[in-house]
């Protein structure tokens, strides 16, 4: 599910029984929303060149170090020397990556969600204490992936392509019509 309150109460309501997991896009979105408002935070402070560098290269940071190029890599390194506490946030947003990917078990994954989150304390900053607030009050949910790892990502693509689909078919008046695209564009088969 969606990292939002009503989906929590709705389900815990509806399905009290059932394994609640927030899903990784969600999640991992708060973490990289976080390194990000830092990044702009951090940009405030530099001088005019480094100021954009850091802007023009704002999306090395989001990426994922292991799918870095080399050339990406060498600038990853000149971004993250700007500020200490933009290198530790990256850190931080990397060990989470890892920590989706290599929790072998759930108890392991509770354990090591735990350093995680005090690793985030640690930085001391309100921009990652804001972040780690919504991590502990969905702490349950998150380690519960690795219970079963499930996400909502085909959930997530359809919903996008529906967006896109109305964007183009603003001025479209037959439903029907509209309805038949969307069921195209997600692949149904059982389209009439």
């Amino acid at each position: 599910m969606d990292v939002a309150s009503g989906y929590h109460t709705f389900i815990k309501e509806i399905y009290p029984n059932a394994i609640h997991i927030a899903d990784r896009f969600h999640v991992n979105r708060y973490v990289t929303d976080a390194l990000q408002t830092m990044r702009k935070q951090v940009q405030k402070g530099l001088s005019p060149f480094a100021k954009a560098d850091l802007k023009q290269h704002f999306r090395i940071l989001g990426k994922r170090q292991d799918q870095l190029t080399k050339d990406e890599r060498l600038l990853l390194k000149r971004l993250l020397g700007y500020a200490k506490q933009l290198r530790q946030v990256y850190e931080w947003k990397e060990a989470f990556i890892i920590w989706y990917d290599c929790s072998p078990t759930y108890a392991i994954a509770r354990k090591s969600y735990k350093r995680w989150l005090a690793q985030g304390e640690a930085i001391g900053h309100p921009i990652v204490d804001t972040c780690l607030k919504t991590m502990h009050n969905w702490q349950e949910e998150i380690c519960n992936y690795h219970q079963l790892r499930f996400t909502n990502a085909a959930v997530e693509g359809k919903n996008n392509k529906i967006k896109a689909l109305q964007r183009r078919h603003y001025f479209t008046r037959n439903s029907e019509c509209y309805k038949q695209h969307i069921l195209l564009e997600c692949n149904e088969e059982w389209i009439q």
